[in-house]
């Protein structure tokens, strides 16, 4: 058994659970906040199409990315497990 690899598998778990908590708090801050802060407001006058176009293209990016994140938050922890289980597998010859 390697203890150094299987403390590399550990650390690369943690740091990819991690990121997953962080993407999972940022979408709760996301989808907490209300529409208001994503419309622009011009003295008080309603949005135009434009405006309204460009907060929805904005979210669509924001998910997009959150995606990603998650996507490479649990690739990560995987690395970390097939690092931990490897280390424990090595042959002692």
């Amino acid at each position: 058994m390697d203890r150094r690899g299987r403390f590399v598998g550990m650390a690369v778990f943690a740091l990819g659970i991690a990121v997953l908590i962080f993407v999972f708090i940022i979408a709760y801050t996301m989808f907490k906040s209300p529409v208001s802060h994503l419309l622009p407001t011009a003295g008080g006058k309603a949005p135009s199409a434009m405006d309204l176009g460009t907060a929805v293209a904005w979210v669509a990016v924001r998910i997009g990315l959150l995606f990603i994140m998650t996507l490479a938050g649990s690739l990560i922890a995987s690395k970390g497990i097939q690092l931990y289980l490897g280390s424990g597998t090595a042959d002692s010859r």
